[in-house]
């Protein structure tokens, strides 16, 4: 596939090859407790509208997905991922950094720097514009016995030395329905 501009296009609906790609994306790059059950998933999608699916085209290709969420402060990138396929060319920074050009205050969730893979992936971010914060930071359990897990947060354009617990207890609130 020649190199080609990367686009996003919000799905409002579940039923269609476009959000069935988004769901085999989403389900085969993230582990189970780093993800909601499919049911939740797609009941946002058709009722939540601070919520944003997005499916990621190069050219007319799909390519990845980008699901977000529109708060009042700040844009907040629940998932994200680029088919293996098209990993290291350029596409997922392009996705990222016209999100960030676009709605300027991001914050995403990322594993901590235990290891290559979630190394790479902070310095993936930091390339495409973003700071890590050194705060801790608990991602809850998206489903009933399902694990916590100890991540950092990614900003752009927001103040996290100033803002952080707002935009934790903002995150944790209304993405898992948890009070800090």
């Amino acid at each position: 596939m020649d190199r080609k501009e990367i686009k996003r296009k919000r799905l409002k609906t579940t039923t269609s090859e476009e959000y069935r790609f988004v769901e085999k994306l989403l389900t085969a790059s993230f582990p189970a407790d780093e993800y909601r059950p499919p049911e939740e998933q797609r009941r946002n999608v058709e009722s939540i509208d601070m919520f944003h699916m997005n499916i990621l085209f190069a050219g007319e290709e799909p390519a990845g997905l980008l699901s977000y969420w529109q708060f009042e402060e700040f844009v907040y990138v629940e998932h994200f991922a680029v088919l293996p396929t098209l990993r290291g060319k350029g596409y997922g920074c392009e996705a990222i950094s016209g999100l960030i050009k676009e709605k300027g205050r991001i914050v995403l969730e990322v594993e901590l720097p235990t290891n290559d893979l979630s190394r790479r992936r902070i310095a993936f971010y930091t390339r495409c514009g973003l700071t890590l914060s050194p705060k801790e930071y608990i991602q809850p359990a998206y489903r009933a016995g399902g694990n916590e897990i100890p991540m950092r947060l990614m900003y752009c354009g927001v103040d996290m030395e100033q803002d952080y617990e707002q935009i934790k207890s903002s995150i944790y609130r209304t993405v898992y329905g948890k009070s800090i």
